[in-house]
C-alpha cells in the first residue's frame, strides 16, 4: 500500500464530497455532457471527485457557449450591431457575463476552453461573428471544434474560475492544488491529469487544525515535488496533518 492509498484508507470522517456543492453541479447537469459526446464518459463518475471536477469544467463550458451565442443574438434584436461602436458593444456584453467562470491563457480570457484559443477570441473579442457564416456554424455544427481543455490549457485550467480549487505551488511541471471541500492535495501534471491525490488528516487526529493553510500545504507539495519520501511525511506531521500513530505508521514501512 503506497503513502497515498495509507491516508486514504485511514481518513478522518468529513462531511460528504456527495454533500458538496460541486457535486449538486454535476448531478443537476451532468446530462448536458451529451452535448459534448468526448467528454460524456464523465457523466458516470460520481465515486471520482476530481473527475467530477473535470466534468464541471466541461458543462460550464457548455453553459457559456450557449450564454455567450444568446446574448450576442440578443444584442443584434436591441441594437444595429453594423453602427454599434465596437467597444461599447464589448463592455455591454462583458458585463452581461460578469457571473460566467472564464480562464486567463496568453492573457487572453477563456470562456469556452471545450475550444482553442482562437475560437475563443471570437466569442470574447469578435462575438457579432457568431451571427455570420461560417462562424453561425458554431451554434450547432461544433463537434468536431472541441479539443481536449485539459491537454491543450493544462493545470492553468484547474488555476481559473471554473474550479473552487486552490493553488499551492509547482515545480514547473506539476501543480499542487488543494480542496477545501475534500481536505485534498490533486498533484497535476502538464497534460491536465491527475498524479497524485494526497488526502490530509488522518482518523487519529482528534481536531484537525485548518488555520492558514496555505502556508502549511506548501512544505508538503514542496517535499512531494523533491521527491524525498521521509521529507514529505516529516512535512505533513509537522504541518499537523497527520497524527503521531500515522507518522509512525509511515516511518515503520519505507517501502510503502
Amino acid at each position: 500500500m503506497t503513502i497515498y492509498q495509507t491516508l486514504q484508507k485511514y481518513k478522518k470522517r468529513r462531511p460528504l464530497f456527495e454533500n458538496s456543492e460541486e457535486f449538486s453541479f454535476f448531478v443537476k447537469n451532468r446530462e448536458l455532457l451529451r452535448h459534448v459526446p468526448r467528454f460524456e464518459f464523465l457523466s458516470n463518475t460520481e465515486d471520482d471527485e476530481f473527475n467530477i471536477i473535470r466534468a464541471n469544467i466541461i458543462i460550464n463550458s457548455y453553459f457559456n457557449k450557449k450564454t455567450i451565442e444568446t446574448e450576442i443574438s440578443n444584442l443584434s434584436n436591441e441594437y444595429d450591431l453594423n453602427k454599434l461602436e465596437k467597444g461599447r458593444l464589448l463592455n455591454i456584453l462583458k458585463e452581461r457575463l460578469s457571473d460566467l467562470p472564464y480562464m486567463i491563457y496568453n492573457n487572453s480570457k477563456i470562456y469556452v476552453p471545450i475550444f482553442s484559443l482562437p475560437v475563443n477570441l471570437i466569442y470574447s473579442k469578435d462575438p457579432e461573428k457568431l451571427l455570420t457564416y461560417p462562424y453561425s456554424l458554431l451554434k450547432s455544427d461544433y463537434y468536431e471544434s472541441v479539443i481536449d481543455p485539459f491537454d491543450v490549457y493544462g493545470p492553468s485550467l484547474f488555476d481559473s474560475y471554473f474550479t473552487r480549487l486552490v493553488n499551492v505551488c509547482d515545480n514547473g511541471k506539476e501543480v499542487g492544488f488543494f480542496n477545501y471541500d475534500t481536505n485534498t492535495i490533486y498533484i497535476v501534471n502538464c497534460q491536465g491529469r491527475l498524479d497524485v491525490k494526497i488526502v490530509l488528516f488522518d482518523k487519529y487526529i482528534k481536531h484537525p487544525m485548518t488555520n492558514h493553510m496555505l502556508e502549511r500545504l506548501r512544505p508538503v507539495v514542496e517535499a512531494y515535488f523533491n521527491n524525498n519520501r521521509q521529507q514529505f511525511v516529516d512535512a505533513l506531521y509537522d504541518n499537523n496533518f497527520i497524527s503521531l500513530k500515522m507518522h509512525s505508521m509511515l516511518c515503520q514501512d519505507n517501502n510503502k
